[in-house]
C-alpha cells in the first residue's frame, strides 16, 4: 500500500538516524560553523562528516513553511529538468537548444491546464538572466529557475519581489551524502535573501544508493532533510521544497538510470507520501520514459505514471512531459502529445504493483557505505538483484 503509515514512518525515522549516525561529508567551514553553533550537531575530523541530531531536524521542520502555504497546489504536473539537447522531431537528430525553443515551451505551458508550473526544460549555458526573462515573458505560471551567479540571484530576487511564484533550484548534495562545495556560496546567498528554494538530490539505487525501495527512499530523504535543516538554520521561515528524486540504476541496462520503470514512479510517490505526513512542499520526478525517441513505449510508460499519480495523489511531479531517455533530450512534439495523454488518462489505468516491505537492512547499508558510492559492489545490492525494482 502507498499509504502504509508504518513504512512511511520507518523511512523518516531511518533518515533522521542517517543524519545522526552517518552524517554528511562537508569541507565547508561555513556550513560546519552554522551547524556546530546550534549545539545540536558536531563535526567528526576523522571522517569529515557533520552529524546532525534529531531535535535539530525537528526544529527545522517546525520553522519551515507548510505545504498549504506554497503557491503550487496538490496534484500538479510540470515541466522540469534541464536537457542538454533538443530532439529534432523532424529529423530525429539531437541539436543544441535555443531561446526560440525555450519560448515555445513556455508558451505551451502557459496555455495548458494540465501543466501547473514551469522549469527550464532545456539547458542554455551561462544565460541565467536571459533564461528567467524569456520564461516570465511567455509564461504566467509558477516557475523554477537556476541562479548561482550574482546577476542571476539579483534577477531572481527582483522577480520574487515583483511577480512572485519563483523558486530557486539547488543541488547541494552529491549522492551519497557529499556536500557540493561549489554550490555552498550561491545557496547561502539565496537563503540569506529569503528566496524560496528547493533542495534536490537524486540517489540511484545500485550505484549511489541502497538497492531496496525503503533503503533508497531513506537515503534520498536524509539528503533532502539536511538541505531543509541548513536552510532553516540560516534563515528560519524561508520557503524550501523537498526535491528528493529517488531513481534506479537498471542493472539490465548496464546501470543506466531508468526513469520509465513503474518502480521509479512508485519510489517517487512514496517519497512524496513521506513528505505529505510532514506537511512540507514536495516535488519529485515521474511519468517520463526510458526511450530515446517519442514512440508507443514512451507513451505506455507515461500513462503508467499519470494513472498512478492520479490514483494516489501527490504534490508536484516534474519531468512529466517532454523528456526522453535519461533526461538527455527534450522533444516538443512529445510535450504536446503527452499533454493529451495526461488529460485522457484515468486512475483506473494504474498498473498493479506490490510494494516491498520495509527493509531493516536499508539503514545498515547506508551506514556501511557512508559518503562513498560503493553500492554496486555491496552484498546488499548483490543479494537484492533480481528481487527488487523488477518493473
Amino acid at each position: 500500500m502507498i499509504l502504509d503509515n508504518d513504512l512511511l514512518e520507518n523511512i523518516h525515522l531511518d533518515a533522521v538516524r542517517v543524519l545522526e549516525e552517518v552524517g554528511v561529508k562537508c569541507a565547508s567551514p561555513v556550513i560546519r560553523q552554522i551547524f556546530e553553533e546550534t549545539g545540536l550537531a558536531a563535526f567528526d575530523d576523522t571522517t569529515g562528516h557533520i552529524h546532525v541530531l534529531a531535535p535539530l531536524v525537528d526544529q527545522a521542520l517546525n520553522t519551515a513553511p507548510k505545504r498549504d502555504q506554497y503557491w503550487i497546489p496538490e496534484d500538479s504536473f510540470g515541466v522540469g529538468g534541464t536537457a542538454p539537447f533538443v530532439y529534432d522531431d523532424e529529423t530525429g537528430e539531437l541539436r543544441e537548444p535555443t531561446f526560440e525553443d525555450l519560448s515555445r515551451i513556455a508558451k505551451i505551458v502557459d496555455e495548458t491546464d494540465e501543466i501547473k508550473f514551469m522549469a527550464r526544460g532545456i539547458l542554455l549555458r551561462n544565460q541565467e538572466v536571459k533564461v528567467m526573462n524569456t520564461i516570465i515573458e511567455n509564461c504566467r505560471k509558477p516557475i523554477y529557475v537556476a541562479a548561482i551567479t550574482d546577476e542571476g540571484i539579483a534577477r531572481a530576487k527582483e522577480i520574487n519581489e515583483t511577480r512572485g511564484g519563483i523558486t530557486i533550484q539547488f543541488s547541494i548534495i552529491n549522492s551519497p551524502l557529499n556536500i557540493i562545495e561549489s554550490m555552498v556560496e550561491p545557496f547561502l546567498s539565496c537563503v540569506r535573501k529569503g528566496l524560496p528554494i528547493y533542495v534536490s538530490t537524486m540517489p540511484m539505487a545500485g550505484l549511489s544508493g541502497p538497492y531496496s525501495m525503503s533503503g533508497l527512499i531513506t537515503l534520498t530523504h536524509a539528503e533532502a532533510l539536511f538541505g531543509i535543516t541548513l536552510t532553516q538554520l540560516v534563515n528560519p521561515g524561508t520557503f524550501v521544497v523537498h526535491a528528493g528524486l529517488p531513481s534506479i540504476a537498471n542493472i539490465q541496462k548496464n546501470y543506466a538510470v531508468d526513469l520509465g520503470m513503474i518502480s521509479h514512479n512508485i519510489a517517487n510517490l512514496l517519497m512524496e507520501k513521506v513528505n505529505k505526513r510532514l506537511e512540507i512542499p514536495s516535488i519529485q520526478t515521474a511519468c517520463t520514459t526510458s526511450q530515446s525517441e517519442p514512440n508507443k513505449k514512451a507513451e505506455e510508460e507515461a500513462v503508467n505514471g499519470y494513472a498512478l499519480m492520479k490514483k494516489y495523489g501527490f504534490h508536484q511531479m516534474r519531468h512529466a512531459f517532454g523528456f526522453l531517455n535519461e533526461l538527455i533530450s527534450f522533444s516538443i512534439a512529445k510535450l504536446e502529445r503527452h499533454i493529451d495523454l495526461c488529460r485522457e488518462t484515468v486512475p483506473e489505468q494504474a498498473p498493479e504493483y506490490k510494494i516491498d516491505a520495509y527493509d531493516p537492512e536499508g539503514f545498515e547499508v547506508i551506514m556501511r557505505n557512508g559518503s562513498k558510492a560503493n553500492y554496486m559492489r555491496d552484498d546488499h545490492t548483490l543479494k537484492n538483484t533480481g528481487k527488487c525494482f523488477l518493473l
